[in-house]
């Protein structure tokens, strides 16, 4: 391994729990351990890519996101005893790799969540809405701080949570981390204070015009995060580990404007100097890591960078937000090893988090550690299989609601959570295999036959291989 990465694999602490090394896999949706915009269940084919990837270094697992009460007929997750019944001995086997998880429970997407247009239609039509209901609840799906537009669509807005369903949530999120802690998971993070969602939209002014106990002043703002980790302390113990995905600043003009790196700009939702104070509070609270990065759904482009954002576009700020705090600060966005290791090597950041590069290459800590660089297929940041259903301008193939089971997919790697439809099967006979062309099509065709067993030679009449790549 090269010596400027041995930062990335030094031992440190949540709280009292040990990670190996400094290496975290970020949540994705698609990637959660109670399956994605679906019932809630135990999802095979996600913990076979998450141990997957334990078994290939990985510090610590962030699965993607678990609503306590389910997208899909509004169930709350504690209730589905069977999914914690599979998740004790999959954790076992996670601990046999020495790796690390915590479940991200997420109170969910208020006015971020995407619209389609049979939400809208469900919207728009009272009959239908009604009938509709005890499986897809537009009203309960889409409620914020405060009565708010939604992020995608003017037909769907936003009703504001009463008290009584802000307390409700509250003890579920106590319910579900008891849980979670009883099946072997060790630890949980509380999604979120972070990208515009639903926590996120208690926070921000721009969101919040409440003026009860919830809205108001900071204290009153972040009131509902804060009692969820309180509660999750009380029920769990003081030791068992709480992390907070956290957007330090928001980089938002208003909504439905992003502010773009480098522009001057009034910020409307959290800026530096807020962050500081309510990171400080939120660690007093009892959250025992912050796993930060930038932005809301309105500036979508600094929580998952295209390939156009600059790499490591979200590591100034969070090591700025290092010095406001003493737990640890976990930075994702476009991280690059060389850079994450520097940060950690300086005592800026605790954890490099990476999300996609794991799509992609599934062993890319292990080449990394066996001096192996040039073998990483490297994500290209496309968007195109991993994040395609929202409706982002320019992303190539968006996505009704009927889809969304399909995301934490990856253009590159078509293996990735979809590994029966593409298992890499021996060939019975080994054959002597001529590809003509060493494009992207060409050089694909012969990693998957020598994968199978076959002896591949690629002809290719330029010096190079990639095709008009190159």
């Amino acid at each position: 391994m090269d010596p400027k990465y041995q930062s990335l694999f030094t031992p440190w602490k949540i709280g009292k729990c040990e990670i190996k090394n400094r290496i975290v896999l970020t949540s994705m949706g698609g990637t959660s351990i109670f399956g994605w915009m679906e019932p809630h269940h135990f999802d095979k084919e996600a913990a076979n890519f998450l141990l997957d990837r334990a078994k290939n270094n990985v510090g610590l697992i962030l699965p993607g996101i678990a609503p306590i009460r389910n997208v899909i007929g509004g169930n709350w997750l504690y209730k589905s005893k069977s999914s914690f019944k599979h998740l004790k001995p999959f954790m076992e086997e996670i601990h046999k790799t020495g790796a690390k998880m915590f479940v991200q429970l997420t109170a969910g997407f208020g006015r971020s969540f995407a619209i389609t247009k049979m939400m809208e239609m469900l919207a728009s039509n009272k009959v239908l809405g009604a009938i509709a209901k005890p499986f897809i609840n537009i009203d309960q799906l889409t409620m914020s701080a405060s009565p708010n537009p939604n992020r995608w669509s003017d037909k769907v807005p936003s009703r504001a949570m009463t008290i009584d369903e802000i307390h409700e949530f509250i003890k579920a999120f106590g319910k579900t981390a008891k849980m979670c802690k009883e099946a072997g998971v060790d630890g949980v993070e509380i999604h979120a204070v972070h990208e515009g969602y639903l926590l996120d939209q208690f926070t921000m002014k721009y969101t919040n015009q409440r003026t009860d106990e919830y809205g108001g002043s900071i204290e009153n703002r972040y009131r509902f995060p804060i009692e969820i980790v309180k509660e999750i302390k009380r029920v769990c113990g003081e030791d068992y580990p709480v992390s907070l995905r956290y957007s330090v600043v928001s980089k938002t003009k208003g909504f439905r404007q992003g502010a773009l790196p480098g522009e001057d700009y009034v910020e409307v939702g959290r800026d530096m100097e807020e962050s500081k104070i309510a990171a400080k509070m939120l660690q007093d609270a009892g959250y025992d890591m912050l796993n930060s990065d930038n932005g809301t759904y309105d500036a979508w482009y600094w929580a998952h960078p295209p390939v156009y954002m600059p790499q490591n576009c979200n590591l100034a700020d969070c090591e700025e937000l290092k010095k406001a705090v003493d737990i640890p600060v976990v930075c994702a966005g476009r991280m690059t090893p060389e850079a994450g290791a520097k940060a950690i090597a300086e005592g800026k950041i605790d954890g490099m988090g990476i999300a996609r590069q794991f799509l992609t290459d599934p062993e890319w800590i292990t080449k990394l550690i066996q001096g192996r660089e040039d073998d990483i297929m490297p994500c290209i940041c496309c968007h195109n299989a991993c994040f395609n259903m929202a409706h982002y301008n320019g992303v190539a193939n968006d996505q009704d609601l009927s889809d969304t089971a399909g995301m934490a997919r990856c253009a590159l790697n078509p293996h990735t959570m979809q590994s029966k439809k593409y298992k890499i099967v021996p060939a019975t006979k080994s054959k002597k295999i001529a590809v003509v062309g060493g494009g992207i099509g060409g050089m694909e065709v012969a990693r998957v036959a020598t994968l199978r067993g076959h002896k591949v030679t690629i002809y290719e009449k330029s010096n190079d291989l990639g095709g008009i790549f190159v």
